[in-house]
Formats: structure tokens, C-alpha cells, sequence
């Protein structure tokens, strides 16, 4: 049974998104993207708030979430730099310098594009959680790896 939050007190009623903690949690995320350091304690927020036992049942499913959007996109995107990275030396590693050059270049476009794909990714999980705080509504899928 999912567990519900108490209206607000009478003749207050909630308007818009209010900074409820799974908001705090998705909002140092997407401020990452302009301070490179907040997701990291977004991160440590989500962990702490998560196990915190006034944590209702909505709110852990953000929090689950947002934790895998965290893990889920540093791996894919140190695990992508590995495999361009080595492509890009085994192509440098060649006798032919021209193909080198042009092998590295496609391995640069490559990452680049798939930093690109994954940075959006990050924004449409980060925005999507945001949306659904804001309604105090669960995340339908919280373990998923899309969206």
C-alpha cells in the first residue's frame, strides 16, 4: 500500500513545486551540470534521506532513482571513454599516420556525441523526478536504465 502525504494544513494549499527533498536531491544534479561538484552531494543526500525512517514510500522511489542516475551514468561514461580511448590508441598504434589521424578524429566525434546523448539522458531523468516530486506522485519505474 503506497503510502500518502497529509494535506497541506487548512487554508494553505500547495502550489507549484515546493523544495520537498527529492527536489533538492534532482535540482544538485542538474546544478552539477553549471558546478561539477553537487551531484556528489545529491548523491550523499539521496543515500542519507533514503534510509531516514520519516522517508515515505514516493519519496524512496525518487531516491532510488536518482541514486542509479547517478551510478548508471558515471559507468557508462567512464566505460565509454575506456573503449574510445583504447580504439583511438590501437588506431594511433598503426604505420599509417594519415589513418591515425582520421581514426582518432572518429573516435573524438564519437565520445563527443555520446557525452551529448548521455548528458540529455541525465537532464530528462534529473526533470522527469523534478515533475513527479512536484506532484508528490512515485517514479512508475524507479530501477529502470532509460527513463
Amino acid at each position: 500500500m503506497a503510502e500518502t502525504t497529509p494535506p497541506p494544513p487548512q487554508g494553505q494549499e500547495a502550489k507549484g513545486v515546493t523544495l520537498m527533498r527529492p527536489v533538492i536531491v534532482a535540482l544538485l544534479y542538474l546544478l552539477n551540470l553549471v558546478l561539477g561538484f553537487s551531484a556528489i552531494v545529491g548523491l550523499v543526500l539521496a543515500y542519507v534521506w533514503r534510509a531516514d525512517e520519516d522517508t515515505t514510500a514516493w519519496e524512496r522511489t525518487h531516491y532510488v532513482y536518482l541514486i542509479r542516475t547517478f551510478w548508471i551514468g558515471l559507468i557508462v561514461m567512464v566505460a565509454a571513454v575506456i573503449v574510445l580511448l583504447s580504439l583511438a590508441i590501437g588506431i594511433d598504434a598503426s604505420s599509417d599516420t594519415r589513418g591515425a589521424d582520421a581514426g582518432i578524429t572518429i573516435a573524438m566525434v564519437l565520445l563527443v556525441l555520446f557525452a551529448l546523448f548521455m548528458l540529455a539522458w541525465y537532464c530528462i531523468r534529473c526533470i522527469l523526478s523534478l515533475v513527479k516530486a512536484g506532484e508528490r506522485r512515485p517514479m512508475p519505474n524507479p530501477r529502470t536504465w532509460l527513463f
